[in-house]
């Protein structure tokens, strides 16, 4: 389970939890044209391993670090929550660091650099720089922060300019 959230973020456990299965709703979505059926990423969260299951709540819990980087809160809303909009220039950042983090994950959890992706013994040709990344993986980090503003709506919270 996530821990609990750093000072300052409002975000509890089980919302958190909701989010983390937004997240991975949101995934399957987007990678369903350009992954195969039988990816083991592309599973319905009930049929998710665990290990992504924990993947998809480190990315929930770590929403509050990145925005705060961004000079953002994520603050409880008191009715219908505003969406905010990123500018190009925030979304990449974001983008940026939810790589990283996703790098520091994968790395810590035993994950090595290949040429080829291959689940099973935990290699993906992605455990490099941002710089280094293709347009297309870059595209769907972008794509994974874009959608930050409405999962946290969905829960009825907002993001505000500390």
């Amino acid at each position: 389970m996530m821990p609990d959230p750093p000072p300052g973020d409002v975000l509890p456990p089980a919302v958190l939890e909701r989010i983390a299965q937004a997240i991975h709703e949101h995934y399957r979505r987007n990678q369903a044209e350009h992954k195969p059926a039988t990816d083991p990423a592309l599973r319905p969260w009930g049929e998710l391993a665990e290990t992504l299951k924990e993947s998809n709540r480190h990315q929930a819990g770590d929403i509050g670090r990145k925005l705060r980087g961004l000079g953002y809160r994520v603050v409880h809303s008191d009715g219908m929550p505003k969406v905010a909009q990123f500018t190009p220039e925030e979304i990449e950042r974001l983008a940026a660091m939810e790589h990283d983090r996703w790098v520091a994950e994968r790395r810590a959890s035993g994950w090595t650099a290949g040429a080829v992706r291959d689940v099973e013994r935990k290699i993906t040709p992605y455990l490099v720089s941002w710089d280094q990344l293709s347009e297309e993986v870059r595209e769907s980090d972008r794509d994974a922060v874009r959608a930050i503003p409405e999962l946290l709506a969905e829960a009825g919270f907002e993001i505000q300019r500390a």
